[in-house]
């Protein structure tokens, strides 16, 4: 599922997500340097990306209803820039990622400025009491990003962040 009403920040929005966006799916999945961290390393997927395939993912995690899906949107003109996700696991905790597709938005402090706003509304609105995240060590700037925004690094690639730890990073 989506929002129904867009959530933003000074420089972002977290908007509803729809598959009339896939144009912009496939562009991204086609771009080596957007897609180098996605999969675990040697992995990679079974079959290109296409329209096709990415509208069914669409349509399935948009229906899926315990998944949460945002669309990334820049407030400044609305350009759709990439989207995230909470996936709720037990014990009131979710998965979150994220991806910024547009590469002139990488590296000026929009996927910070979404993570924060994600997290936010899985803590206030969700009333998750854990948000966790998996990420590939050699993404320094995603690293950077989490352990900035309150993120704790756990075994591996696994890190955390609680209401807390949020709190006190924005503060």
């Amino acid at each position: 599922m989506t929002i129904r009403e867009p959530i933003c920040g000074p420089r972002i929005c977290l908007a509803p997500l729809s598959t009339a966006s896939v144009d912009e799916w496939v562009r991204w999945m086609d771009d080596p340097a957007t897609t180098r961290y996605l999969y675990a390393p040697g992995e990679q997927p079974r079959e290109p990306h296409t329209r096709v395939s990415l509208l069914d993912w669409g349509r399935r995690i948009l229906a899926d209803p315990e998944r949460v899906v945002f669309a990334l949107e820049e407030r400044a003109g609305g350009r759709l820039i990439g989207d995230a996700r909470l996936t709720p696991i037990r014990g009131g905790r979710a998965k979150f990622s994220i991806m910024i597709g547009v590469a002139a938005c990488r590296g000026r402090g929009l996927g910070r400025e979404a993570t924060e706003l994600v997290c936010r509304f899985g803590f206030d609105q969700l009333g998750l009491g854990e948000i966790v995240l998996e990420v590939d060590p050699r993404n320094l700037a995603a690293v950077r990003t989490y352990l900035a925004v309150g993120f704790e690094q756990g075994a591996g690639a696994a890190m955390r962040l609680s209401r807390a730890r949020l709190s006190a990073a924005l503060s």
